[in-house]
């Protein structure tokens, strides 16, 4: 008896390992939807890369559409609601992990709703000061920060929640300084600002400040990566001065929860088939995106990580859901 329902057990696993490949080999059955949470920029452009190039592997329509609006959560809101075939996918940025942090209501739920299925690129945050600032390197910002009182020391992030404010708040915590947050609406207000001597540093996105990097018009304190930047080696880590102070501005694929397994690891193969071809890296690199790939599993373990990890840092910062 013991044996036979073994058999059986065994039968059953086996026939849902062929429904699951079935249903890979059969994906897609029809034209495929990536949705942008976000307008016409440097994720939009990767997703046109992508789709533009999985088309031809997949041999259907990849259509990208732009869907923005309250902090990316409509675009997000339409994967998550979509039917779990594969058909309809979605790109996620930071924002995906930060929202749950500064959002009092969603009409989804991160981890139930959503499924990863590639981390695609990361690119690198910043931490910078003005050139009138007394500091060449963080370890002298710091000192210099500790003679200052709190207000006296601006630094600007291209707005409350984002990934510079919790890359200024990591900085500043570990630092065991304080410094006055000034948020704006978007990074090129910012930036142009802290050129102008309006705040004493700036934390965003490297591409925002690189050519200023370039021209010495900034100094730079480092960048938040594990490691260096190959084309940037002799620009220092954060964590080199302040160890484990780590962010990093992501971009991934994610699809409705629900969707097959076979079809998510499908799709993310034949994605991060794409990403490592060099010509696809060279056109990523005009955006500051360096390719990563990942299984659907791995993504998801880094949604969880810093879904938990950025609530943590925005609520010690006093930032309340709203």
């Amino acid at each position: 008896m013991r044996s036979t329902k073994l058999l059986a057990l065994a039968a059953a696993a086996t026939a849902v390992a062929w429904s699951g490949l079935a249903r890979a080999q059969a994906f897609p059955s029809g034209p495929v939807t990536i949705i942008i949470p976000i307008g016409a920029g440097g994720s939009d452009a990767i997703a046109r890369i992508i789709g533009e190039r999985v088309s031809k592997t997949w041999g259907q329509p990849v259509v990208v559409v732009n869907k923005p609006g309250a902090g990316t959560m409509l675009g997000t809101e339409a994967v998550a609601r979509a039917k779990p075939d594969g058909h309809t996918l979605g790109m996620a940025i930071s924002a995906l992990t930060i929202n749950p942090a500064i959002r009092a209501s969603m009409s989804y739920d991160t981890l139930k709703d959503i499924r990863g299925v590639t981390l695609l690129a990361n690119a690198a945050m910043v931490g910078a000061v003005h050139a009138s600032v007394p500091a060449s390197n963080a370890k002298e910002f710091i000192a210099w920060a500790k003679t200052k009182k709190p207000d006296e020391i601006a630094y600007l992030t291209p707005g409350i929640g984002t990934l510079g404010h919790i890359s200024g708040e990591l900085f500043q915590n570990a630092a065991g300084i304080k410094m006055l947050h000034v948020p704006y609406q978007e990074s090129n207000r910012a930036v142009t600002d802290f050129i102008a001597g309006q705040g004493q540093a700036f934390f965003g996105l490297w591409q925002s400040v690189e050519a200023l990097v370039r021209a010495d018009k900034v100094k730079v304190l480092g960048i938040f990566n594990k490691t260096r930047m190959a084309d940037y080696p002799n620009v220092p880590t954060i964590a080199e001065t302040l160890p484990g102070v780590e962010t990093v501005s992501r971009l991934g694929a994610i699809a409705p929860a629900g969707t097959p397994k076979a079809v998510l690891d499908k799709i993310s193969a034949d994605f991060n088939a794409i990403i490592r071809m060099e010509d696809v890296k060279e056109r990523f690199r005009p955006f500051g995106m360096v390719p990563v790939g990942s299984t659907p599993e791995e993504f998801d373990a880094v949604i969880a990580k810093e879904l938990a990890e950025w609530k943590d840092v925005l609520g010690r910062a006093g930032v309340k859901p709203n």
